[in-house]
């Protein structure tokens, strides 16, 4: 009979008693809920904070010039290279590259000091002079990377950006075999002169191909032409050319490259820096040469960590070159027995400390130098980085420096 009831009773008691059910789930499912909104903050804490980690590229983007960020020591490598997409367009990529790129390009300027003697009448003499260049600010930091002969012999360095601003800069380090230096902006001086800049997406250079657009940004014959834009096509990859007995493998372009464009950036059609344009074919046009972005990132980073770049079996050394002073030239010239100093490697270690050419050095860690040899030998007892200390007589007086070892340059 149940089956023609409009109701089953039964069967609506179950049904009655499961509604009990769900009416009981569901008060504990808000109370849950209401719960899990209140310290949920707590538990996914670690969570959220690796979902917020930077991640590898992005966005060019422009960074706060406060000094809050100038935590960096030289010990610690910061983020490289900006985040996010650049957005640019397809129709005419040049004209988004130029705006969004042209800012995380610089213009650098050397001011160094030439020293050299009058050997006839014993004089010392020093002439300042001013080269040119370009780099790339690849971090917020301020790390800005360019080529190792565009800081050579640098006493000041300055970076000039967009409008003409001007602020000095620190050299970080550079390594003369690969062409690569980084240097420094101070925050809170930039900040100062109210400098804005982008930092520069660095691209994947191991997947540029022949024929793919080239575009060209630096300070073209110097600062008067800064933020000058070249196109052209990647002529070739992979070139290994012998620079100053060096060989470089560089991206080849059409892009017109000149002298001032050292240090600038080579982009591609997407806004990411490919490669540092480097030097131009001597006599030719057409004929330009760039780091690519992989050869010069991880040198750059080395540099930003420790100030030099450490290759398999370099040996350290002071970075000078003289002669031994005898005990015939000793009493012949009024000079003490020791090695005199003809010539210094520019911003080596012996560059760095304060050594002049004419300085006689007669001292080493508290040991008395009269030879090469001795020199040599108590050089060879130490490890690039360590600090040592050089005595050394100029002009009647003596002194000792403090000088660390660095690699000696390849001959």
């Amino acid at each position: 009979m149940r089956e023609f009831y409009e109701f089953d009773e039964q069967q609506y008691e179950r049904r009655g008693r499961a509604w009990k059910y769900i009416a009981v789930a569901v008060v504990f499912a808000m109370i849950g809920a209401i719960a899990m909104y209140y310290i949920s903050p707590f538990l996914n804490q670690d969570s959220r904070d690796t979902a917020m980690e930077p991640e590898p590229e992005g966005r060019v983007e422009q960074p706060s010039v406060s000094g809050d960020k100038d935590t960096d020591k030289g010990t610690t490598v910061p983020e490289l290279g900006a985040k996010g997409d650049l957005f640019i367009s397809t129709d005419n990529p040049v004209v988004d590259i130029a705006e969004k790129v042209g800012p995380a390009v610089v213009g650098i300027t050397n001011k160094s000091i030439v020293t050299y003697r009058d050997w006839f009448f014993g004089d010392l003499y020093m002439q300042e002079q001013e080269g040119y260049g370009s780099g790339i600010i690849i971090s917020e930091e301020g790390h800005i990377v360019t080529n190792a002969h565009v800081v050579e012999g640098a006493k000041e360095l300055f970076v000039v950006f967009q409008g003409e601003k001007q602020v000095k800069a620190q050299l970080i380090g550079m390594d003369s075999t690969s062409d690569v230096a980084v240097v420094k902006i101070d925050l809170n001086d930039a900040k100062a002169e109210g400098v804005e800049y982008t930092v520069a997406k660095l691209g994947d250079s191991d997947k540029v191909r022949p024929g793919e657009l080239a575009i060209a940004i630096g300070n073209p014959l110097g600062h008067d032409l800064a933020g000058t834009i070249t196109v052209g096509v990647i002529s070739a990859v992979n070139r290994t050319l012998v620079v100053d007995q060096k060989p470089l493998k560089l991206i080849q372009t059409d892009a017109a490259i000149n002298r001032g464009n050292s240090g600038g950036a080579l982009v591609n059609a997407n806004g990411e820096v490919i490669g540092m344009n480097t030097l131009k074919g001597s006599g030719t046009e057409g004929l330009g040469f760039a780091i690519p972005t992989n050869e010069f990132l991880p040198i750059a980073k080395e540099l930003i960590e420790k100030g030099i770049v450490v290759r398999e079996g370099d040996k350290p050394g002071l970075g000078i070159r003289g002669q031994e002073i005898t005990e015939d030239y000793s009493k012949r010239l009024g000079y003490p027995r020791g090695i005199l100093v003809h010539a210094i490697i520019q911003n080596g270690a012996a560059a760095k400390a304060g050594i002049l050419p004419g300085d006689v050095i007669i001292g080493f860690n508290d040991k008395e130098i009269t030879t090469f040899k001795e020199l040599q030998n108590l050089i060879g007892q130490h490890q690039i980085g360590d600090v040592v200390k050089v005595k050394v007589w100029r002009d009647g007086e003596e002194f000792t420096l403090p000088v660390t070892l660095e690699p000696l340059p390849s001959e």
